[in-house]
């Protein structure tokens, strides 16, 4: 089953859209910096967020050109690129679900915030596996 370049774009620009909500979220939340596990999200977002881009360009480029740049080295690149995005992302997702309800907090508002940055990350996760598995496929059609 060969999957369709358009298709691919189309997962990774929902991963990317995702992404960017939950930078947008975490930049208007004050005080996140003070948990560690919320860092430890924000730098699997950003690692999340600079492969989406560059696999968004170079599926554009093949959209464009009808050729993959690199040959079988973009192949391989792109399906272990999506597993340790996909992974990096689902761990990031997990510890802040995880530490969440641990956090001693009086404000309330604060952890509501955790929450619903956590759900975005899941939601960025789900897509970035999507990509993932698609990734796969790919590099069993062409081996």
């Amino acid at each position: 089953m060969e999957i369709t370049p358009l298709l691919k774009l189309i997962v990774r620009v929902l991963t990317f859209v995702f992404l960017l909500v939950y930078l947008i979220v975490i930049a208007i939340t004050q005080n996140i910096n003070r948990i560690l596990t919320y860092r430890y999200m924000l730098f699997t977002i950003v690692i999340g967020f600079v492969h989406t881009l560059l696999q968004i360009a170079f599926t554009l480029f093949h959209l464009a050109s009808g050729q993959n740049i690199g040959g079988r080295f973009w192949i391989h690149f792109e399906f272990y690129g999506d597993k340790v995005a996909s992974h990096l992302l689902a761990t990031g997702t997990a510890a802040s679900f995880g530490i969440s309800p641990v956090v001693n907090s009086e404000d309330q508002t604060f952890l509501n915030k955790g929450y619903l940055v956590a759900s975005i990350l899941l939601i960025a996760f789900l897509f970035s596996a999507i990509s993932s598995i698609f990734s796969s496929l790919s590099l069993h059609n062409r081996s």
